[in-house]
């Protein structure tokens, strides 16, 4: 990911990254510097212009009967994206129109990102418990997310395949093929698949009290193997 592309991801369009890199590599450019140094054509560069300054990221500065351009230091940059990007949230969280009747859909997610961004967020409003099935590998992934819920005071249970210790969650070991997970938090979400590669991967996501309740037998009957095994074996299960 280069400036530009990064740029945008954060709500700026294409011209405003070009010519929001031209000031900060120049300092104060008119509209024809800024666009010469861009490389935009000057029609487009006076309109991203406006739109960076409205957005935060440039300010206009008026000397001399000319009009120039500078920048706004990427630190504060950034924190006037934070801003209206927490403002457009809060709107959109309270004013989101939502289904008279309470539905559990089943939800394919597909990509890993996508994926892991859900893991997360599962874990993150859960409030009281949640157990993870997974290798080692996607353990690692949501490691510092499995962290905080455990100091959040949750109980936290993990069903993998390598020896871990993490202080104050139970562990219990088994193989575990990679990229397959599944996930459920207060008995009330779910999500089960595979999370494949940087581009591949699909689960299904769902508050369906049969997928639930399905999915956390599963889990349950598992522990109870894994229990009885190692009992068998003599072993000891952990408890970080």
């Amino acid at each position: 990911m280069d400036l530009v592309e990064c740029l945008m991801r954060v709500g700026l369009t294409k011209h405003e990254s070009l010519l929001y890199l031209a000031l900060c590599k120049e300092g104060t450019l008119t509209g024809y510097e800024a666009a010469k140094s861009s490389g935009i054509p000057r029609s487009n560069a006076y309109l991203a212009l406006s739109g960076l300054v409205e957005k935060g990221g440039a300010y206009r500065v008026d000397a001399d009967n000319v009009v120039k351009y500078t920048f706004v230091p990427p630190d504060e940059l950034a924190r006037n994206l934070r801003h209206q990007l927490e403002e457009n949230l809060e709107y959109l969280i309270s004013n989101a129109p939502l289904p008279e009747v309470p539905v559990a859909p089943f939800i394919t997610i597909v990509g890993r990102e996508h994926i892991l961004n859900k893991m997360r967020n599962i874990i993150a409003g859960a409030r009281k418990r949640m157990y993870f099935s997974g290798a080692f590998s996607e353990v690692e992934l949501i490691s510092s997310e499995l962290r905080k819920a455990r100091e959040r005071g949750l109980k936290v249970v993990l069903i993998t395949n390598l020896p871990l210790m993490i202080e104050g969650i139970i562990i219990h070991h088994a193989d575990k093929e990679v990229g397959e997970i599944r996930l459920i938090a207060d008995s009330s979400d779910v999500l089960t698949g595979e999370i494949g590669d940087v581009e591949g991967g699909t689960c299904l996501y769902s508050q369906n009290k049969n997928l639930v309740q399905l999915i956390k037998d599963s889990l349950k009957n598992e522990i109870k193997l894994i229990e009885l095994m190692t009992k068998k074996s003599g072993g000891t299960e952990n408890e970080g």
